[in-house]
C-alpha cells in the first residue's frame, strides 16, 4: 500500500465497550458506570473523547448496559466533535465484552479503534493506533488477571492466553 492510499485508509470510528458492572472499581462504580469515574477531576469517557477527536475520530460508538441511562445523559448523541451511537447489551450481567463487541457488528463497516472503558492513556498513544490492523498489548503485570498474549520478537502476535490457559492458536499475520 502507497504511502497516499495509507493515509486515506486513516481510522475515524472507535467503539468504547462500556457494559460490564465495573465491579473492580467498586465503591466507584456503585452508582456511575466504569467510564464516567474520573481521574483527576475528568471522567474516563470526557478523556477518551478529547483524545479522538485530537486524532481525527469523528464517530464514536458505545456500547452501554449497567447503569446506560447515565451514559447516554453524559454526552449524549455528541461530545467534543464526535458523533455518538448506542448500542444495548441488555445481558451484561451475563455476557462479557465479546458479546459487546459482537452486537456492534451490524453497526460498523469499517476499521474501527476498539477501546476498553476503563482504560486510561495519554493522546500521544493513539498514533500508532490510526490505521488498520494495529494491537496495542501491554507487557504482562502480577496485577493483571485478563487476556494475555504472547508474541515474538518481532512483536507479532503468536498466541491469546486467557490467564495460565491458552485460548486459540497462532494468528496468522
Amino acid at each position: 500500500m502507497g504511502k497516499f492510499e495509507y493515509e486515506n485508509n486513516r481510522i475515524t470510528t472507535a467503539l468504547l465497550l462500556a457494559a460490564g458492572t465495573g465491579s473492580r472499581l467498586q465503591p466507584l462504580t456503585n452508582d456511575v458506570p466504569k467510564c464516567l469515574t474520573e481521574v483527576s477531576g475528568v471522567s474516563i469517557l470526557e478523556r477518551l473523547t478529547l483524545c479522538l477527536r485530537q486524532h481525527g475520530f469523528e464517530r464514536l460508538i458505545v456500547v452501554v448496559g449497567y447503569l446506560d441511562s447515565c451514559i447516554r445523559r453524559f454526552p449524549g448523541n455528541s461530545i467534543n466533535g464526535l458523533t455518538i451511537d448506542y448500542i444495548v447489551n441488555y445481558q451484561y450481567r451475563t455476557t462479557n465484552n465479546i458479546y459487546s463487541l459482537w452486537l456492534a457488528r451490524k453497526m460498523i463497516d469499517e476499521p474501527f479503534l476498539l477501546v476498553e472503558s476503563d482504560i486510561v492513556f495519554d493522546a500521544f498513544l493513539l498514533e500508532n493506533m490510526l490505521y488498520p490492523d494495529c494491537i496495542a498489548v501491554s507487557r504482562i503485570l502480577p496485577w493483571m488477571s485478563g487476556t494475555t498474549a504472547t508474541v515474538n520478537r518481532s512483536l507479532r502476535v503468536l498466541a491469546l492466553n486467557s490467564g495460565q490457559r491458552r485460548c486459540c492458536g497462532r494468528i496468522q499475520p
